[in-house]
């Protein structure tokens, strides 16, 4: 077997993932800023909501788009044509998977990886979203555990959620799942009389919002309050949206922008931010113009741990997944009322989106990656101690 990279030697780093979206571009060509960096990724399905994403040419980046393939059907995920000749071919110094256990890919190459003696680094939500186990699952993900360097962890939350189902801490770290917004917004940007809600992520059937639609119906309606509320992202459930609000002006779709500056103009006319369902980095993405977030305070049920960063009445939000419409129409209403307090929450918010940006993700994922010999050392010493870890209060319920 092949001799254990040391962090000095880590020159190539191979990255494998499902899709390469627009968000996580950025954070790996910042770590071609370290090493080289090969990206390994299949193109997006149409109306996924991810787009086309523009390749940009850097130094160190090598760019490896490829077919896949479901050999053994949907439920099994997929395999990327040419992943494992890449692998024995080009023997990369480590490897950073997107962690999905029934992706045939990800096995493929942390097995791969493993016998070739090359580091393997799973990046993931684990186990967070199950309240309880099967065998066959807990089997799969201890022998990931025992198969990989490192498991990096989306959140807190994450590393938690392994606690809890009895797994050991040996071999997990934390990245907080985040993104560098280059067109933030601070809260001193913000004048109070913005009468703006923005939803910013994929029209996908659980973004829920149809939900969010109603609410502000109802605070127009009922409380005569004039809010807008802004759209930002495509997807399956575009078409059928922009149908049923033909008719109210006073909700904006924007489509599909991935333009940071023309983002941040949109933000500047709201006050709040709101992903109805289930969400996930798209709260980050909040988080950086200075909008409190508001979203569901069912943990487990959200695409991502990414809203565990929400502390109900701090930052953001929570509303009673149990009763969306009355408590989400109670949040809204609450925080249109109360501009002194939603200024407050923007300045909360924004902190908040800076620490977890700062170090960014991908300093993070170097952290971890070229120290992976002294991973079950350090287990969770890249959280900096000022972000505690903030799993929803089930109880604090507006």
């Amino acid at each position: 077997m092949k001799t254990p990279h040391r962090r000095s030697e880590v020159k190539r780093l191979g990255i494998v993932q499902p899709i390469l979206s627009t968000y996580r571009l950025p954070q790996f060509l910042e770590l071609a800023q370290h090493c080289q960096v090969d990206i390994f990724f299949s193109p997006a399905p149409p109306e996924s909501g991810f787009g086309d994403i523009a390749l940009a040419a850097a130094p160190n980046v090598r760019y490896f788009c490829v077919s896949s393939f479901k050999p053994l059907g949907d439920r099994l995920g997929f395999f990327h044509r040419g992943l494992l000749g890449y692998i024995f071919g080009q023997r990369p110094d480590a490897l950073l998977l997107t962690a999905n256990m029934r992706n045939l890919s990800f096995w493929g190459a942390v097995i791969c990886g493993r016998s070739l003696g090359i580091p393997v680094y799973a990046h993931g939500h684990g186990p967070f979203k199950k309240e309880r186990m099967g065998v066959v699952y807990r089997v799969m993900m201890q022998t990931l555990l025992r198969l990989v360097t490192s498991y990096i962890c989306y959140a807190p939350a994450v590393r938690e959620s392994f606690l809890q189902h009895g797994f050991g801490d040996a071999k997990l770290t934390i990245a907080h799942n985040s993104l560098t917004n280059p067109c933030p917004v601070r809260p001193e940007e913000r004048n109070g009389n913005e009468n703006g809600v923005l939803f910013v992520g994929r029209l996908r059937k659980g973004s829920h919002l149809q939900l969010l639609i109603g609410v502000i119906r109802r605070i127009r309606q009922k409380d005569q309050m004039p809010l807008l509320l802004h759209v930002i992202g495509t997807g399956a459930e575009a078409a059928r949206l922009r149908q049923e609000v033909a008719d109210c002006p006073w909700v904006l779709f924007h489509g599909e922008i991935y333009d940071a500056k023309r983002i941040r103009e949109i933000s500047l006319h709201c006050f709040l931010g709101c992903y109805p369902g289930n969400a996930g980095l798209s709260v980050v993405h909040m988080m950086s113009l200075s909008l409190p977030v508001v979203v569901h305070n069912e943990l487990r049920e959200h695409a991502g741990p990414e809203p565990s960063f929400i502390c109900d009445g701090v930052n953001g939000c929570l509303y009673d997944h149990r009763d969306p419409e009355q408590s989400l129409y109670r949040a809204i209403r609450s925080l249109a009322s109360d501009p002194a307090k939603v200024a407050e929450m923007q300045r909360a918010a924004f902190a908040d989106y800076q620490r977890l940006a700062n170090p960014s993700l991908a300093e993070r994922f170097w952290t971890i990656i070229r120290e992976g010999e002294d991973a079950s050392d350090r287990r969770a010493s890249s959280l900096p101690a000022e972000f505690p870890s903030r799993a929803h209060p089930g109880s604090d319920q507006l």
